[in-house]
C-alpha cells in the first residue's frame, strides 16, 4: 500500500480490544490510532483524525452503532467500517450495509480471523490508496432488478473495449448460481470460477490464461472465466477468492468486465469495490427508476465516488413518455449512456449464442456499445464515426413537458429510501 492504513477501534470489551491492538500493532502498513469503548467518542475520534479503517462492537446498543455507521459513511466516505457481534443474521447483515458498513466479523473471533479480513480487502484498499499501483481497469455492470439486459451489456461491451484498445479483454460471470455468459457466447469453459478458487494459491497470469476459455470474433478477443457448472457449488465461492482472482485478472488485463448477480451480497460488494467504474442498468419505467434511486443512495452511504457510478439507460426509444431530463432530475444523477431498443437484434444475439457485432454488421447497437467503449476507453476505435449518439444529451428530440411526468412519485435521494 502507498500509505499506512490508520486503524481506529470501538468495541466495550478490553480483551476484544487488546486483541485487535496485538494484531495492527504487528503489520506492516497498518497504523494503530487509538481504541475507546464509546461510540460518542469514537466519532468524535472519527471526526476529527479520519481513520481509514474502523471496527465497531455492534452487541451492547446495534440502533445507536449503526446510526453511527451511518453518519460516518455520509460524512466521511474514505474510512472503511468492519463491525463485529453475535449471531448475523441475514437482517442485521443487510441494516449494516444499508448503513455504509464494508464487512462483518461474528463474534467471538481470533487474530487470524482479522488477519483474513484484512487479507480479503487487501485489493480495495490498495485501490482507495494506491491507485496508482493498479494497471488494469475492473467495470463492473450491476443492477438489483432482473430482466433488464445486464448480461447483454457485459458480453457486448467486452467485445467493443477488446475491438478498441486492440487488447484481449476479461469477461467474468458473478451470477454464480444463473450465470449465462458461457450461453451467450456458446462456450465451453476449461474452468469455472469454482476450480480457480479452489486452485486460489496457484492463480497468476499465465494460470489464468491457461484457464480461461477465449471467444474471438472479428477484432475482438475475449477470456471469459465462467460460473460454476451446478447451482450447489456457488457457495464454495468466497469474497475473498473472488477478491483475489480479479486483482489477479487487473493486473494481466487491460480491461476487466464483471457481470453480477441481482443480488446485494459480500460476494457483489467485493465486485463493487474493486470497480473502477459500475455501470447501473436501468429502463425508463416507474420500477427501474425507483430500484435506480435506491442503488444511488446506497451507494453514497457505501462511500462511492459519484464519478465512479455510470448509469446506464437500457431498451431507450426516442418519444417516450417519461424522458432522460425526467429520469436525471428524479435520481439528481446523470445519465451515462443510452442502449437503443433492438429487440429482435438482441434476441438472435441470444439464441445463436453469438455476440450482437455479428448480427448487425456494424449497424446500429454494434455502433452504439463501439461508441460507449470508447466514451469509457478514451480510445478511438477504426472506422467508427464516433458521434456519441448514447449520450445523454442527445436524449430526446422531443422538448420536455412543463412538469416532469414523474411528479411527485419519487422523493428525492435522502438515504431513508431503502
Amino acid at each position: 500500500m502507498a500509505e499506512n492504513l490508520s486503524v481506529l477501534i470501538i468495541d466495550e470489551d478490553p480483551e476484544v480490544r487488546a486483541l485487535l491492538r496485538g494484531v495492527f500493532e504487528g503489520m506492516n502498513g497498518l497504523d494503530m490510532l487509538t481504541d475507546t469503548d464509546s461510540v460518542i467518542y469514537g466519532y468524535e475520534l472519527i471526526r476529527q483524525n479520519k481513520p481509514k479503517l474502523v471496527f465497531l462492537d455492534l452487541r451492547h446498543n446495534p440502533e445507536k452503532a449503526l446510526e453511527m455507521a451511518q453518519r460516518v459513511s455520509t460524512y466521511f466516505k474514505e474510512v472503511f467500517i468492519v463491525v463485529s457481534g453475535h449471531a448475523m443474521t441475514l437482517d442485521t447483515i443487510k441494516a449494516c450495509m444499508e448503513a455504509g458498513v464494508r464487512d462483518f466479523l461474528e463474534r467471538p473471533f481470533q487474530a487470524a480471523d482479522v488477519r483474513a479480513l484484512l487479507d480479503k480487502h487487501r485489493g480495495a484498499l490498495m485501490t482507495n490508496h494506491a491507485e496508482g499501483d493498479q494497471t488494469g481497469r475492473i467495470v463492473t455492470v450491476f443492477s438489483n432488478k432482473g430482466g433488464l439486459g445486464k448480461t447483454t451489456i457485459a458480453v457486448n461491451l467486452a467485445m467493443a473495449l477488446s475491438e478498441t484498445i486492440g487488447r484481449p479483454v476479461a469477461l467474468v460471470d458473478l451470477n454464480l448460481q444463473l450465470g449465462d455468459i458461457t450461453t451467450f457466447l456458446d462456450v465451453e469453459p476449461k474452468q469455472t470460477i469454482v476450480d480457480i478458487a479452489r486452485n486460489i494459491g496457484r492463480v497468476d497470469a499465465a494460470y489464468l490464461e491457461g484457464s480461461l476459455a477465449q471467444y474471438t470474433c472479428k477484432n475482438s478477443k475475449v477470456y471469459v472465466l465462467a460460473d460454476p457448472l451446478h447451482v450447489e457449488d456457488a457457495e464454495e465461492v468466497t469474497a475473498d477468492q473472488i477478491n483475489a482472482v480479479l486483482t489477479v485478472l487487473r493486473s494481466s488485463f487491460a480491461y476487466v468486465v464483471i457481470d453480477t448477480t441481482t443480488s446485494f451480497d459480500t460476494k457483489t460488494l467485493a465486485a463493487l469495490d474493486l470497480a473502477d467504474q459500475i455501470l447501473l442498468v436501468s429502463m425508463v419505467n416507474l420500477p427501474s427508476i425507483r430500484s435506480s434511486q435506491r442503488l444511488l443512495n446506497l451507494f453514497q452511504r457505501l462511500g462511492y465516488d459519484e464519478q465512479k457510478i455510470k448509469l446506464i439507460v437500457n431498451r431507450h426509444m426516442p418519444g417516450e413518455e417519461i424522458t432522460i431530463e425526467d429520469v436525471e432530475e428524479t435520481l439528481e444523477h446523470p445519465v451515462f449512456w443510452k442502449i437503443p431498443n433492438s429487440y429482435n437484434v438482441v434476441m438472435t444475439s441470444i439464441n445463436r449464442g453469438i455476440p450482437i457485432a455479428l448480427v448487425e454488421h456494424g449497424k446500429n447497437l454494434e455502433k452504439n456499445f463501439l461508441e460507449l467503449a470508447h466514451k469509457i476507453t478514451g480510445v478511438l476505435p477504426k472506422g467508427i464515426n464516433i458521434q456519441h449518439g448514447g449520450g445523454a444529451q442527445a436524449a430526446n428530440a422531443n422538448a420536455k413537458p412543463a412538469k416532469s411526468i414523474l411528479g411527485g412519485l419519487f422523493n428525492k435521494p435522502s438515504g431513508k429510501s431503502f
